[in-house]
C-alpha cells in the first residue's frame, strides 16, 4: 500500500488548469516538491489533504480516498501551510490542545521535549496577534508532532524560522524519514538537497 496515490489528478481555478492529470505515489521518506511560483505546488498539497476539490482524478492516504473516505484519509495526515494563519485571539497552547482534540489524541511528550528544544514554550499563554511570524510559524509547525500522522504535507515549512529551530526540525526529519512519508515544497534547496529521498519539479 503507498502512503500517496494519485491518478489522473486535474485541478482547477475557474477556467484556470493547475495541474492536468497529474501521477504519482509516494511511500516513506522525504520527497521534495520543486517548480517556479505558479506551477501548482501549494494547489498539490491542499488537495492532497482535501482542502482544494478533487475536480477530477483520485486521491489515496494510507489506502483511503481523500473524497469518499475523507475522515479515515485526514486521520493520517498533517498538513502545514505556507503561511501560520491562526485566530488572533488563540493562545499557543490552546491552539495545540484544539488541534489534539479535533485529532482525538492526548499531547506528546515529544511534542513537549521538541517546544522546549526551539524555545517556544515560554510563548504558550500568547496570543496569536502578539506573536511575531517566525513565533506562529513554530506554532503551526509543531501540528507535526500532534497524533502520530503517517503522512505529513509541508509547504514552505522553514520559511521564518530561526537557524536553531531549522536544525532542531532537519534533525527530526533525518529521524523519522524511514517511517513517515514527507512532501515538502521549498526554495530551500540548501536544506533538501541533503534530506531528500526523491524530487519532483512541477512546470
Amino acid at each position: 500500500m503507498k502512503k500517496i496515490l494519485i491518478k489522473n489528478l486535474t485541478i482547477t481555478y475557474d477556467k484556470l488548469v493547475v495541474l492536468k492529470d497529474f501521477n504519482a505515489e509516494f511511500n516513506n521518506g522525504i520527497h521534495w516538491i520543486q517548480g517556479h511560483n505558479g506551477s501548482g505546488k501549494s494547489s498539490l498539497l491542499k488537495s492532497l489533504c482535501g482542502i482544494n476539490p478533487v475536480n477530477r482524478g483520485m486521491v489515496s492516504i494510507c489506502g483511503h480516498d481523500i473524497v469518499n473516505q475523507a475522515i479515515n484519509a485526514k486521520s493520517k495526515l498533517c498538513f502545514v501551510a505556507d503561511k501560520p494563519d491562526v485566530y488572533p485571539f488563540i493562545k499557543g497552547m490552546q491552539f495545540l490542545k484544539m488541534v489534539a482534540k479535533i485529532k482525538g489524541v492526548n499531547l506528546s511528550r515529544e511534542l513537549y521535549d521538541w517546544l522546549d528544544a526551539i524555545n517556544l514554550s515560554q510563548y504558550k499563554d500568547t496570543d496569536f496577534s502578539q506573536m511575531s511570524f517566525g513565533t506562529r510559524r513554530k506554532f503551526t509547525l509543531s501540528t507535526a508532532f500532534i497524533g502520530n500522522p503517517q503522512v505529513l504535507l509541508l509547504d514552505e515549512p522553514f520559511n521564518g524560522l530561526d537557524k536553531e529551530t531549522i536544525k532542531q526540525f532537519e534533525l527530526w526529519l533525518q529521524k523519522v524519514k524511514n517511517d513517515k512519508c514527507l512532501l515538502i515544497v521549498s526554495h530551500d534547496a540548501h536544506i533538501l538537497e541533503e534530506l531528500k529521498n526523491s524530487s519532483m519539479v512541477l512546470d
